[in-house]
């Protein structure tokens, strides 16, 4: 059995910046680009991204907390605990319940609202589904003399649902295939993520929800963005950071290099005298802005690295400068 918190190197209560710093840490250690050709590094890389998936996710955190990880399992089915009721994946990581009054297991499907059974506990438990039901109301015709009574159409409720995407998808735009369900039917689609979404961004689908009633319209679709981090940027709002490291000379002497960028790679000018954590700013190589003409900038953040031996000639020149040093940080 897996153990996702043990995957991360982190405690069972951690919270969710803890989760995300361990991702970070580890994702950059073993990412394929950082190790060509390793395979037990590519490997390992899977088991963090698979790990953060679910942690990073409350519901799917909530579900693993719960079961274990026998529903991330991929095999689609398994008895619950709980008399009476049977649970299975669907296909959008969430799951099903079912049950009859009696315990025994009911047909396929969620059981209908106020109807008692243990599918509407879980389902408001759990908030799965992610349909907001809406009662018809009858128009009462009954009172007149050949006029029957009717329902009036309603517009049918929307559906929400969660969507994982890459740093890099977020940032360029994508295409999402995903399966909805509306009771017995699953509908594919295909979805346009525009660029610049971030976490938490609302994508709307207009009539992919639920069905309407006697004759309404359908309802919408609306899909909750969840971002994966990246081992090497990071972003607020339409800015992009990454953190470089440089040597002390570097910092001290000054000099050119190249950092990372969203399209490749940027060369740029590191000043003398340049203190560790300083911020150097990348015009227009940021994110777009959603729903706006523009994008971003990039901020590169400075670290300044030791080195981790010296030869004996560079100890030398060090220690002479020590000597004879006519500058205390302390001090000064």
């Amino acid at each position: 059995m897996k153990d996702y918190y043990q995957t991360l190197g982190v405690a069972r209560g951690a919270n969710d910046a803890e989760i995300k710093k361990a991702y970070r840490r580890l994702a950059r250690q073993y990412h394929p680009d950082m190790n060509k050709g390793e395979k037990k590094a590519e490997e390992r890389f899977k088991e963090i991204s698979e790990a953060y998936s679910i942690l990073s996710d409350p519901e799917k955190k909530k579900q693993y907390d719960m079961f274990g990880n026998a529903p991330f399992g991929g095999q689609g089915g398994g008895e619950g605990g709980f008399g009476g009721v049977r649970w299975e994946q669907s296909p959008d990581g969430g799951f099903k319940f079912y049950s009859n009054a009696d315990g025994s297991p009911g047909p396929e499907g969620f059981p209908p609202s106020g109807m008692g059974g243990m599918g509407d506990i879980f389902s408001e438990l759990f908030n799965m589904g992610g349909v907001k039901r809406q009662k018809a109301r009858w128009s009462d015709y009954a009172e007149q003399p050949g006029r029957r009574r009717k329902y009036e159409s309603k517009k049918g409720g929307d559906t929400y649902t969660n969507l994982d995407i890459d740093f890099m998808e977020a940032i360029r735009g994508t295409e999402a295939r995903l399966q909805i369900k509306h009771g017995d039917r699953t509908e594919n689609l295909t979805v346009k993520i525009p660029a610049g979404v971030d976490n938490g961004s609302k994508v709307r689908v207009a009539g992919k929800g639920q069905p309407g009633f006697a004759g309404g319209e359908p309802g919408d679709l609306f899909i909750n963005i969840k971002v994966k981090p990246h081992p090497l940027f990071w972003r607020e709002d339409a800015d992009i950071y990454t953190e470089v490291p440089i040597s002390i000379y570097e910092a001290t002497l000054g000099s050119s290099i190249d950092v990372p960028t969203l399209d490749g790679h940027a060369h740029m000018k590191v000043p003398e005298f340049t203190e560790g954590g300083q911020k150097f700013r990348l015009k227009g190589k940021g994110s777009p802005i959603l729903g706006k003409k523009g994008t971003g900038d990039q901020y590169v953040v400075v670290k300044i690295v030791p080195p981790k031996k010296l030869d004996t000639k560079t100890r030398q020149t060090l220690e002479e400068l020590a000597r004879e040093r006519s500058y205390n940080p302390r001090l000064d």
